[in-house]
């Protein structure tokens, strides 16, 4: 007992110090107010200071930025500069190792000009025309003007918010119709609407639980109390959920490699292909008992313990690898899914003004949304918003903006999740207690 808690620990203090850590290093990035990195007169390295102007743009020919003091100063665009591309960022030139503490960006993202000093902090720097620095290539262009929240909560076009918010239930009546599907071919039959119910219950306690995922854990409790084929009614959900995270993994990895010329959509289109790859190989293995034989696998599973249990596991899979179509289809109608889900964060971005390509979205919404799914964090806090300041700072979005990016995907999935909860109130469900876990897991052990 004193080894289960000491792990238990051990797995709340590293699960909550990921969390913590990621959405530190959000906050400690993002802004509220507009800002712009300034060299004030007599000055040569810059600062980062708020503007004192409605709706700054980079194409802006000059811009008006507030003092620590208060006062308002009026500075040519010359005197500004855009963020390096990376933190503490070194350049060889004239023999030396020089930081580079600024970029002049023209309005088209193209550099003109380095800041360069000796070091970090300066004291002194000064411009170097950038065709001038051997081996200096751009890999991230920061915006000139960081748009901070603030600005995008006031000029947010709500009804592109109300359209997100009304396209989302799409995806809840379709993941039900393919759960009742998978139900049924295990000769677990549950009316549609029941199906419905379970996984609006599943969905209303994704919204507590740690990561976009744990709720199937009291979907799978609950419908196995509705059937005398537990270990399938338990399967049937995780295949659902994998299901669905492998037609999300296809999506972006198809959309990446439709955009292979651009580096992150590179990196996404082979990790995808590994992924995709790897589940192959293992359904090859798991279905082929030469395969299994050979690869080992069939002497660790006769190995573990709960043998009754696996035998059940492995036979449910082979019932749903006896029924193509029905794989097949559950993998189509998925796609439509998360095609909801990115257009419903195409229309968030659109709301507030991101500057994303929309194709761009198409690749970098299933990578967030896969983060988000990893049973970290609630809500996949800090682990989506760190994906998406990676995949969206080449497109010119700020920590900022890419931290509103994520909270319209997590609060417009929060929203219907929420309405799961009239479903809970009125049904009764709760999440199952320890004694109520064990008591599942005895019968379980009792039928085998």
């Amino acid at each position: 007992m004193q080894k289960q808690q000491v792990l238990k620990i051990s797995w709340f203090v590293i699960r909550w110090g990921i969390a913590v850590f990621g959405i530190w290093y959000v906050i400690s990035r993002m802004t509220w107010h507009d800002r712009v990195l300034a060299i004030l007169p007599g000055q040569t390295m810059p600062q980062s200071l708020p503007t004192a102007q409605d709706n700054a743009s980079d194409a802006d020919g000059q811009f008006q930025v507030r003092l620590p003091s208060g006062e308002v100063v009026t500075l040519p665009r010359d005197a500004t500069v855009n963020e390096p591309d990376k933190k503490n960022m070194t350049v060889m030139f004239n023999g030396r190792k020089q930081y580079v503490v600024g970029v002049d960006l023209s309005p088209s993202y193209v550099p003109l000009r380095l800041l360069l000093a000796d070091k970090p902090d300066g004291p002194t720097a000064y411009f170097v025309p950038a065709d001038q620095v051997p081996g200096y290539q751009q890999t991230v262009p920061h915006p000139r003007v960081e748009i901070g929240i603030i600005r995008m909560i006031r000029n947010a076009r709500v009804w592109y918010l109300v359209a997100a918010l009304a396209i989302f239930p799409i995806t809840i009546l379709i993941t039900s119709f393919r759960w009742h599907e998978l139900l049924k071919a295990l000769d677990i039959e549950l009316p549609v609407t029941r199906t419905f119910v379970l996984n609006m219950v599943g969905l209303f306690y994704n919204t507590f639980l740690p990561g976009s995922t744990m709720g199937d854990v009291i979907k799978a409790f609950y419908v196995a109390r509705q059937t005398h084929h537990r270990t399938r009614a338990v399967m049937s959900v995780v295949v659902d959920r994998a299901v669905g995270l492998l037609a999300l993994v296809i999506l972006g990895g198809a959309m990446a490699t439709m955009q292979w010329h651009i580096a992150k959509c590179r990196q996404v289109a082979v990790a995808s292909a590994a992924i995709v790859a790897a589940i192959g190989a293992g359904g090859l293995v798991l279905y082929l008992p030469t395969l299994r034989k050979i690869s080992g696998v069939e002497f660790i599973i006769s190995k573990l313990p709960m043998q009754g249990w696996l035998r059940n596991v492995i036979e449910t899979m082979h019932i749903y690898a006896r029924r193509p179509v029905l794989a097949v289809g559950a993998l189509l109608v998925s796609f439509p899914v998360h095609m909801v889900v990115i257009i419903a964060a195409m229309l968030c971005g659109v709301a507030f003004g991101l500057p994303i390509k929309p194709f761009y979205y198409w690749m970098a919404v299933p990578v967030i949304v896969l983060a988000g799914s990893i049973p970290i964090s609630p809500q996949g806090a800090g682990v989506m918003e760190y994906f998406a300041i990676n995949l969206l700072e080449p497109q010119h979005v700020t920590v900022s903006q890419a931290f509103a990016l994520t909270m319209s995907i997590r609060l417009t999935q929060i929203f219907w999740n929420l309405a799961g909860g009239l479903v809970v109130l009125r049904g009764g469900f709760h999440a199952p207690t320890k004694a109520e876990q064990k008591e599942s897991e005895q019968e379980d052990e009792d039928q085998h």
